[in-house]
């Protein structure tokens, strides 16, 4: 159809043209809708998308999450990954997906292999030593404080960061179950309490700013003090 008052011809939306997305000719069709709380849903219909868009999108919103914390929009996190903000909200509805998504991401890049060193002393040594490399630069102590604000307002940021703790302990339980078998470790310990202890430490002394001791003696020394 054509003429004044009719409707475009079908591929002539100007944005949709300029997508990065769909650099071929083959543009889908767009259908927009937003809900009474301006969350955005778009779906579109023709060719996939193209998943190192996806990947970009992704390391661009865990590298603001760790740069700038919860505060990233949206937009930053399109223009880090060099692509369109109708690329972005493809993927990501509100702001809040996003956040989780990459808070998911950052979190679990931080659960390195369980380390097995012949002893439990050795292990958590590796531990201690993996913990205070990840948590020792000043972004990463921003974002831990935020994210642990954020996850007291939000139970979806909460469930998040249980579910990466829950990741970490089934890492600490292998160690201890070797523990245990080599008879270092009592079969009715508190192993909670010991994870508890070992990571909350570095965490608490980072979080405040604290000097740390050396890590094999503070191990020792937990040791010590858990098995008496």
């Amino acid at each position: 159809m054509t003429g004044r008052g009719q409707p475009a011809r079908r591929g002539q939306s100007r944005d949709a043209a300029a997508d990065d997305e769909y650099p071929h000719g083959s543009i889908p069709n767009l259908r927009l809708t937003v809900s009474d709380t301006w969350s955005i849903t778009m779906k579109a219909r023709g060719r996939k998308p193209d998943p190192s868009i996806d990947a970009r999108i992704k390391e661009a919103a865990v590298s603001l999450l760790v740069t700038k914390g919860v505060s990233f929009t949206m937009d930053e996190a399109a223009a880090a990954a060099g692509v369109s903000r109708a690329s972005v909200f493809r993927r990501y509805a509100t702001k809040r997906d996003m956040l989780l998504d990459a808070l998911a991401l950052a979190l679990d890049a931080q659960v390195p292999e369980t380390p097995d060193t012949g002893s439990l002393e050795g292990d958590l040594t590796v531990i201690v030593n993996q913990t205070l490399a990840g948590v020792q630069s000043p972004q990463f102590t921003k974002m831990t404080r935020e994210i642990f604000g954020e996850a007291g307002r939000d139970p979806g940021v909460a469930e998040v960061i249980r579910t990466s703790m829950r990741d970490k302990r089934k890492r600490d339980w292998a160690i201890y179950d070797r523990a245990i078998a080599r008879g270092e470790l009592s079969p009715d310990a508190d192993l909670w309490l010991l994870s508890d202890m070992v990571v909350g430490l570095v965490v608490y002394r980072v979080l405040i700013g604290l000097p740390m001791p050396d890590p094999a003696q503070m191990v020792k020394a937990l040791i010590h003090g858990f098995t008496q």
